[in-house]
């Protein structure tokens, strides 16, 4: 087991040489910035508008986009960068997966048809299961989404 450094002793900084792969590959990698902030813009324009007037509780940016890496003294520089990137990155597929599975609670809350290679996300758990219309008519009454009998009126969605 290696020994534990004192609190507040110099870290020796590990060494970065890269793979000629990832010289190659690194210009690809942060030209995907240019779209992640175009969604993220976006993402958050529908999130802060659309949720509030759906009544949809907004999500927390913070419990999915965590910028904590870089801060480890023993990274080299240009490991830190790399660090920002991927937990922004990361940090941000899955907060966008979280706003587009809330939305999809609200408007469609029916699982898929089962299928062997299909993997089902795990908000996917308390949906109504594929082709139950019976549960579906429930659910959405229950919601108060359903016409009014008496005016035709649309009372929810």
């Amino acid at each position: 087991m290696a020994k534990a450094e004192p609190v507040g002793a110099p870290v020796p900084t590990v060494k970065f040489a890269p793979k000629w792969t990832t010289v190659v590959a690194a210009p690809l990698l942060y030209a995907m910035i240019v779209p992640l902030i175009f969604v993220d813009i976006s993402l958050e324009f529908y999130h802060r508008l659309a949720f509030p007037i759906l009544g949809i509780p907004t999500v927390s940016r913070g419990s999915y986009i965590k910028l904590d890496r870089h801060l480890l003294p023993y990274l080299p520089f240009i490991l830190k960068l790399a660090c920002i990137y991927c937990g922004y990155a990361n940090g941000l597929v899955q907060y966008a997966a979280r706003i587009a599975g809330d939305t999809e609670r609200y408007f469609c809350p029916i699982k898929h048809q089962a299928a062997a290679e299909f993997h089902p996300p795990p908000h996917h758990q308390d949906f109504i299961e594929y082709g139950d219309a019976e549960g579906f008519r429930k659910r959405w009454e229950a919601a108060g989404r359903v016409k009014d009998k008496e005016t035709g009126s649309q009372t929810g969605l």
